[in-house]
């Protein structure tokens, strides 16, 4: 019992030994290493200044400097450890570095996943922001992309995080990539109308709207007749960069203003 508790002793000395002989070297790595996190901070500030100047891409800016940050905070860490004295234990890291990425890869699926899909979204671009989008039926303007998922604020407010992974395995409808976007609604008249004055009635108030596109030209066509009522369909296009003429807002105007000539010609 004695032996075993001198055993421990000599042990625990050596240990303090071995820790104020490397004590220098220690709080010389860790003063290492907040330095070179502060240095990397300050180069990846003026790297985003240069970058966003150069880019108006905020996905590509944002790729740049992860990659930028990654490298320079891996050789940082390399660097703090072989000031330790570990060169063999940087050596081993730096060799073994193929099979833990896939290990790592494999536990983060999801997160890789992600990450690679907006890589690939940097450099081939299904929308920008500003774009009005529909992913797995949620539906609205981008406002956020960042490199593992994308920002959409709904028609009702809602801020909706989508994973790049989905956006790339999903179908995306993208409503807004020319700044045009089609709308139409359908009205409902008697066989006693006037049909063909109707038609160009209807289509008076709608180049009478400033906010109706005259090129592509809105259509009014004759869509179906049933139980004696005349089905006209009307289509129109629509700047989707006009703040002041909101889809759902101009649909509503369009209507009331239809309502209200051919009220003026005395429909049924």
């Amino acid at each position: 019992m004695e032996s075993e508790m001198n055993m421990l002793k000599e042990s625990l000395y050596q240990s303090w030994v071995n820790l104020v002989t490397r004590l220098p070297n220690i709080l010389l790595s860790i003063l290492v290493f907040i330095i070179g996190m502060f240095i990397i901070k300050m180069i990846n500030k003026y790297a985003k200044k240069i970058v966003v100047s150069k880019s108006n891409d905020p996905l590509i800016a944002d790729f740049i400097l992860s990659v930028i940050s990654l490298v320079l905070t891996v050789i940082l860490f390399v660097i703090s450890l072989g000031i330790l004295g570990f060169d063999d234990v940087t050596n081993k890291i730096l060799a073994g570095a193929g099979l833990t990425t896939f290990i790592i890869g494999f536990a983060l699926k999801d997160i890789g996943e992600n990450f690679i899909a907006g890589i690939l979204m940097a450099f081939q671009r299904p929308f920008r922001i500003g774009d009005l989008i529909e992913i797995d039926g949620v539906k609205g303007r981008v406002i956020e992309m960042r490199l593992r998922s994308t920002t959409l604020k709904t028609i009702d407010g809602i801020d909706a995080y989508i994973p790049n992974g989905s956006i790339l395995k999903n179908n995306l409808k993208n409503y807004t990539i020319d700044e045009l976007m089609r709308d139409s609604f359908i009205i409902k008249i008697t066989y006693n109308d006037a049909v063909e004055e109707v038609l160009e009635t209807i289509k008076s108030a709608l180049y009478k709207n400033k906010y109706v596109l005259k090129s592509p030209p809105p259509i009014v066509v004759v869509d179906d007749i049933e139980n004696e009522k005349v089905h006209i369909t009307i289509h129109y296009w629509y700047r989707t960069d006009e703040t002041k003429a909101p889809g759902m807002t101009l649909k509503s105007d369009l209507q009331l203003a239809i309502h209200s000539v051919l009220n003026a010609i005395k429909l049924d």
